[in-house]
C-alpha cells in the first residue's frame, strides 16, 4: 500500500492541454474517484500513475518514489481496464498466474496468492474455465483477481464496469465496496458514472475541461458544491437553475426568480451578502422541492409539463414562467396532469448560489 501524490501535473498533445496543472494526493488505502464527462482529463490522468502515458510537466510520486520515468512493470501497480484484458486462449487459473509467472515467481507462490484471491472473489469453481465460458459479471471477477495475486501497492480502475447491465453494475459495484474493505490497497477508479463515483468513492475528484473543480467526500462533493458545474453534474436528476436577483428585506433577503421568491434569513443566507441589488444563479435540488396542489407561501408557480412514473414516485417537470423545473420524490399515487397549477417550495437552507459570470458558488 502507498501514497500516491500528483504536483503540478500535465499533459500535451501539442497545443491541446489533455490534463492541465493537477494537484493531488491520494491517501494510504483510500479509494478514490476521478468522475467527469467525455474529454475531461480522468483517463489520461489514471494512465499516467500508470505509466502508460508520459507526463509532459509535473511529478509523480507512489509512496516515496518519483515515477516520471519508471515503465508500468517497475511502478508496483495493478490495472483492471474496461475490456478486462484476459487472455482468450488460457484457463482462469493462468490468467491469474500470468503476471506471477512473467516475474518469475515460484509457482507454489502462485498458488497460495490465488487460493487468496478466488476465496475472496468466489472463483474457485471457475479456474479450469476461460474466458469465453464466463458471463460479464464472472469475467470482471478474473481481471480483479489478478490485481490481487499481485499485492500490488496502487489498484488502478479504468471504467471497468462500463461494458455491464444495469443490474450487474449495480452488483459489482457491492463486489468491489467489499474487495477494498478485505484488501484495503490504495485504489484509483475513473468512471463518467456519478452513481458509481458517489458510492464508491471514499472522495471523489470532479474532474472537467482538463482541471480538477472539486475534490471531497461524496456528502461534501453533493451537498457544498464549489462551481455550477459540479452542481449540475453530482445529482440525479441533475439540479435546476433559475436567474434570480437578491434585494434585502428586513432581516434577511428576497431572491426574486421566475414564478415568485423565496425569502431566506440571514442565518440561512450567507452566501448572498454582499449580493444585494445583483443577479444570481440560484441552484434548487429536484429532490429538496416540495410541491403544492393549493396556494404555499414563499413559493414559485407554474404548471405540470410533464410526468414520469418511476414505481414508488414520479418526476414532475414544472414549467415556470418560460423555466423548466424537474422535481423528484413526488408520490406515485399523486394524478398530477399536464397544466394543473402547482406551487414549489425548498427549505431556504437547501437553496445553492453561484456568480452568474464566474459560476463559483457564492459561500
Amino acid at each position: 500500500m502507498a501514497e500516491v501524490v500528483l504536483r503540478d501535473v500535465c499533459k500535451r498533445y501539442g497545443s491541446y492541454n489533455a490534463v492541465d496543472n493537477v494537484n493531488l494526493t491520494i491517501r494510504d488505502k483510500e479509494f478514490l474517484v476521478l468522475v467527469g464527462p467525455s474529454g475531461c482529463g480522468k483517463s489520461t490522468t489514471l494512465r499516467m500513475i500508470a505509466g502508460l502515458e508520459d507526463i509532459s510537466d509535473g511529478t509523480i510520486a507512489i509512496g516515496d518514489e518519483t515515477v516520471n520515468v519508471l515503465p508500468p512493470r517497475d511502478r508496483d501497480i495493478a490495472m483492471v481496464f474496461q475490456n478486462y484484458a484476459l487472455y482468450q486462449h488460457m484457463t482462469v487459473y493462468d490468467n491469474l498466474a500470468f503476471g506471477l509467472r512473467n516475474r518469475k515467481v515460484p509457482e507454489d507462490t502462485i498458488k497460495t496468492e490465488i487460493d487468496r484471491a478466488v476465496d475472496i472473489l468466489g472463483l474457485r469453481d471457475l479456474l479450469k474455465r476461460k474466458p469465453r465460458e464466463l458471463s460479464g459479471g464472472q469475467q470482471q471477477r478474473v481481471a480483479l483477481g489478478r490485481c490481487i495475486v499481485r499485492n500490488a501497492k496502487v489498484f488502478l480502475f479504468d471504467e471497468p464496469l462500463s461494458n455491464l447491465d444495469a443490474k450487474l453494475r449495480a452488483h459489482m459495484r457491492l463486489e468491489l465496496k467489499r474487495l477494498h474493505r478485505r484488501v484495503e490497497t490504495t485504489a484509483v477508479y475513473v468512471t463518467h458514472d456519478q452513481v458509481e463515483a458517489m458510492t464508491l468513492g471514499d472522495r471523489v475528484v470532479v474532474m472537467n475541461n482538463s482541471r480538477i473543480e472539486q475534490v471531497g467526500t461524496p456528502w461534501e462533493i453533493y451537498s457544498r458544491p464549489r462551481t455550477r458545474f459540479v452542481a449540475s453534474f453530482i445529482g440525479s436528476p441533475a439540479m435546476n437553475f433559475l436567474d434570480g436577483k437578491v434585494k434585502r428585506n428586513g432581516s434577511g433577503y428576497n431572491i426574486h426568480a421566475p414564478g415568485g421568491a423565496f425569502h431566506v434569513s440571514d442565518e440561512s443566507a450567507r452566501g448572498l451578502v454582499g449580493q444585494d441589488g445583483r443577479g444570481v444563479t440560484i441552484g434548487l435540488r429536484p429532490e429538496h422541492i416540495r410541491l403544492y396542489e393549493s396556494r404555499a407561501d414563499n413559493a414559485l408557480h407554474g404548471r405540470v409539463e410533464l410526468t414520469e412514473q418511476l414505481g414508488a414516485e414520479q418526476l414532475v417537470e414544472v414549467e415556470v414562467e418560460g423555466a423548466r423545473i424537474m422535481v423528484s420524490r413526488v408520490e406515485a399515487e399523486r394524478e398530477l396532469k399536464p397544466g394543473t397549477p402547482v406551487y414549489l417550495t425548498v427549505e431556504p437552507g437547501q437553496l445553492r448560489y453561484f456568480d452568474p459570470v464566474t459560476e463559483q458558488a457564492l459561500a
